[in-house]
Parts: structure tokens; sequence; C-alpha cells
């Protein structure tokens, strides 16, 4: 008897129509994919500038300089860095180029930078300095120039890339007046208005 009970309810069981459903993902599939082809994300890798105890402990290496460049409203200008060289060497790696027809000298950063990578090949860092309204477009063509070039074409007829400063620091100004240890400060580290400093 309670097979019989099983029997029946078995037949009265109604199937459910999973097409509609089906119907659903076929439609709304291609959009996904199609959405997803829009989407374009630029990346520039960078990283940020630490300070550690350790650092001190880093052997000198004489072939290695780190390279800043400054980018102001009116010009581009480097300098380099190294804890091996003397200062008149660094500062023979120095230049400035105002601009040009209101356009940043792009291709001279590019050559000055390609030469201090030939002089010290094992050099690879780049501090970039820019100041606070940079266009972000204007910023991302200079840094095109900084990190690698073409050099001519391999045997497959692709463009030959060779690196030049491929890892890229951002960091900010320090004004003059809040260089040394007597700068004044408020409780978030911003200068102090000149009423402040009456009181």
């Amino acid at each position: 008897m309670a097979f019989d009970r099983w029997r029946r309810a078995t037949e009265d069981a109604v199937e459910i129509n999973v097409i509609p459903v089906m119907n659903l993902f076929m439609v709304l599939i291609p959009f996904l994919l199609l959405g997803a082809t829009f989407f374009h994300i630029g990346v520039i890798p960078t990283s940020t500038p630490t300070l550690s105890p350790s650092d001190s402990d880093v052997p000198k290496t004489p072939t290695t300089v780190a390279v800043n460049l400054e980018i102001t409203q009116d010009l581009l200008r480097i300098t380099a860095s190294s804890v091996s060289l003397d200062p008149e060497e660094l500062e023979a790696l120095s230049a400035e180029w105002p601009k040009k027809n209101g356009e940043y000298q792009v291709d001279a950063l590019q050559r000055a930078l390609v030469e201090i990578k030939q002089k010290y090949p094992e050099s690879n860092t780049l501090t970039v300095l820019p100041f606070e309204d940079l266009n972000y477009q204007v910023l991302v063509s200079v840094l095109d120039v900084t990190r690698n070039r073409q050099v001519g074409l391999d045997a497959k007829g692709e463009p030959k890339i060779e690196d030049i400063f491929p890892v890229t620091i951002f960091s900010r100004f320090v004004p003059d007046n809040l260089v040394g240890e007597n700068a004044n400060l408020d409780e978030e580290g911003q200068p102090l208005e000149p009423e402040d400093l009456e009181e």
C-alpha cells in the first residue's frame, strides 16, 4: 500500500520547466561578453619611497645612480644621486629643459636618460616629482619616454624595446622653509600660517 502511495505521488509530480531560464541566460551571456570588451585598464607600475634602518647596510654600488625627474609648470629638470660618486660627477649628470612652444622637451629628456643609462647600466630607478596640477595625460607622455625606447626591429620585424629607467617612484616637493630640524608644522604635518607663527 505504501508503494501505491509513492507511485501515485510520483505520477502526480509536476516537472519544472527550465526552458525560460535557459533562454534568459542565452540572451544575457552575449551581452556580458560584448560589454567586457569595452573596458581597457592601463596600469603604470610604481612604488613608494621607504626608509628603514637597514638602508645604511646596503653595499655601495659605484655603477648605480638614482635619477630624480622634476616636472614643473615651465620645465623638466633631472638630477642624480649616488652613494659613491663625487658631487662634481653628479652635477655633470644634471640638466634641465624649458618648455618649447608650450610643450615639454621629452625627446631631449630621453636622450639624457639614455646617456646616463649607458654610463651606469645597472641604474633603473627614476624618482618623479610632478607639480600638483600636472595633467595626467601629460604625465603619462613624459613617463613613456623615461621607461623604455624603441631601438629598431627584431628578426620578425617587430619593434625591439630597450629599458631605460623602468622603476618609477612618485614623490612630492619639500619647500625650502620646511627643510631642517626647525621646520614649523602643525599637528597634521602641514606648514603653519604666518599668523600662527606669531603666536
